[in-house]
């Protein structure tokens, strides 16, 4: 661990109480960072706009707070220009998968060393509650947790984990605001990795979630260990079969899970590095 062991700024959060944005700042400040020793004046944290666009300001490096959606793009940017940065851009759901979705399968590509953190609340938040590309449907084609008078369902589920799984990122991760130690291994594992990475993050949003959202999430996830037997929904046909993230195949089928049924903890795929 570096000798500054906390990279936090002096600028107080105005996230709501219980927001998931304090364990990703706390993840990243008090341990992510520290452990790695990256120097402050070689890191960039770059953001979008939406609840956790805010974070640049508390975390004492470079910080950009950029345009909606265009975080990863600015980010890729930034690395081309300056290689000796570690870059990390982060967002939301709605941030990242709605308006700046069309920008992750070319970062994909690319491969470029860049981290991208996506918190995940399942909700736009900052503009009040609206679905976004996340919110969960009890039954696909039927209607969301939210206001069936304000807010109607239109679109199916996003999947996040499957859609950077068929794109073929080469480092995917999903990790959960209420374990940031969990969270934080997560983090350090994928800046480490030498190319494009992409960790979602599961987050209560406190003021627009329903209680029981983040509770069944909680309950049932489960954690991915190297070589051990992965946790299967009860719905599932599948027969067990033990963990390798190497494998593109297995990484494939683990997306194919609902994270209302069996949300997967860890590393679902590390391949290929730039």
């Amino acid at each position: 661990m570096s000798g500054a062991s906390n990279y936090r700024t002096e600028v107080t959060p105005v996230w709501c109480p219980g927001c998931g944005g304090f364990a990703l700042l706390n993840a990243l400040t008090r341990t992510a960072l520290p452990n790695l020793g990256i120097p402050r004046h070689q890191a960039l944290i770059v953001s979008g706009i939406g609840c956790s666009s805010r974070i640049p300001a508390y975390i004492d490096t470079y910080g950009f707070n950029s345009l909606h959606g265009r975080s990863v793009l600015i980010a890729q940017g930034a690395k081309l220009a300056n290689p000796e940065l570690t870059v990390v851009a982060i967002g939301g759901d709605g941030d990242f998968f709605s308006i700046g979705a069309g920008h992750l399968p070319h970062a994909v590509r690319r491969n470029l060393n860049v981290t991208c953190i996506m918190v995940n609340n399942f909700v736009y938040a900052l503009t009040k509650g609206q679905t976004s590309p996340t919110t969960p449907y009890l039954q696909r084609g039927e209607g969301p947790f939210l206001s069936f008078q304000f807010y109607p369902p239109v679109d199916p589920v996003l999947d996040m984990v499957s859609y950077s799984v068929s794109t073929r990122a080469s480092f995917i991760a999903q990790g959960i605001a209420t374990d940031p130690s969990h969270l934080a291994w997560l983090i350090e594992e994928a800046i480490k990795h030498k190319g494009f990475s992409f960790v979602n993050v599961l987050t209560p949003c406190v003021t627009f979630d329903p209680p029981w959202l983040f509770k069944t999430i909680k309950e049932k996830a489960s954690y991915l260990k190297e070589g051990e037997p992965v946790g299967l929904p009860d719905s599932s046909g599948e027969q067990p079969w033990l963990h390798d993230s190497s494998n593109i195949t297995l990484a494939l089928k683990l997306a194919q899970t609902s994270v209302m049924e069996k949300p997967h903890i860890g590393i679902i795929f590390r391949g290929r590095e730039s």
